[in-house]
């Protein structure tokens, strides 16, 4: 079995933990994940299920949505609900103008400081391992971009909000600074995944939907490995080219056989007659001719089956 499942992770159980449970119905394929939810969070999982593992760092995470509660006037070490509580502020003379304002501010490219309880590594240790003995490094500010953040509700001290965001952004440190900017502190009080890339929450199976019906069930709810990488444009190729590159060869092509645009691609992929994923190639223009060095080669058996 291989391709894409995409998943809608309920409350309380670990990233691992919903990989653990796919694998269990999908063996022995090997199965994997793209973007850790915490566990209190909940929301879309894209999972990758044998062969569409190899296509991990090739998936289109470009922007992240969410759907997140925070709570203003408290903040904690963690910056959620399960840390320990470090301040306190009455948020209730907030207004909606002035939260309104305050969020604009967070529109655009920015600098944010990550969570210490998080998997970024200091000196090849997991923050939260630090965090969790009561030592918290100074840390580097990260570039961040947030596509759009919309106030939903204000009902103090909850404050819901909409983020479309890159890959990379923590809603806490969100929420952290936010409530700093308006002066009362703030922290997650929830937080819900609605998509990541082209994948939405809406077209997920749910936890009882895997467990119940099993593979049978998972094989019909199945994303295309070819289908989940429709950011890449494709390459069409000759058949012995294709044995070719599928060996590990670069081969080269005449500038005037390929209609690539003015910008060369990043990527490209090959696909078979039947739309499975063969090869992914990086275009090298090397004078009159562009090579196309394999950086990704799907086993025929896998691609095929």
């Amino acid at each position: 079995m291989h391709g894409i499942l995409l998943v809608d992770k309920p409350e309380g159980i670990t990233s691992n933990d919903l990989v653990r449970i796919v694998k269990r119905c999908v063996k022995p394929s090997k199965v994997g994940h793209s973007g850790t939810l915490d566990p209190a969070a909940t929301g879309l999982m894209v999972i990758l299920i044998g062969a569409a593992t190899r296509a991990l760092d090739y998936l289109d995470e470009s922007r992240k949505g969410y759907s997140l509660v925070a709570l203003l006037g408290e903040e904690t070490d963690s910056g959620d609900r399960d840390g320990t509580v470090i301040s306190t502020s009455d948020a209730s003379g907030l207004d909606i103008t002035r939260i309104g304002a305050a969020v604009q501010r967070y529109l655009g490219v920015m600098d944010q400081v990550p969570p210490h309880f998080s998997a970024i590594k200091k000196d090849g240790v997991p923050m939260y391992k630090l965090a969790r003995k009561g030592v918290f490094p100074e840390l580097a500010p990260r570039k961040i971009e947030v596509f759009s953040l919309t106030t939903i509700e204000w009902q103090p001290p909850l404050l819901e909000l909409e983020l479309i965001c890159s890959k990379g952004t923590y809603a806490r440190a969100l929420a952290r600074d936010l409530g700093r900017d308006l002066g009362v502190g703030g922290r997650l009080e929830r937080l819900r995944r609605t998509c990541s890339g082209p994948f939405h929450v809406k077209d997920a199976v749910s936890m009882d939907e895997i467990v119940q019906g099993g593979a049978k069930f998972l094989s019909t709810r199945l994303i295309g490995i070819s289908a989940a990488l429709d950011h890449i444009p494709e390459l069409h190729v000759l058949p012995g080219e294709v044995a070719r590159l599928m060996r590990g060869t670069s081969v080269s092509f005449p500038r005037s056989r390929l209609t690539l645009g003015p910008d060369t691609p990043r990527l490209l992929k090959i696909v078979s007659g039947n739309g499975r994923l063969l090869i992914l190639v990086r275009p090298e223009p090397k004078g009159a001719d562009i090579a196309m060095r394999p950086v990704r080669v799907f086993n025929t058996w896998e691609a095929e089956e």
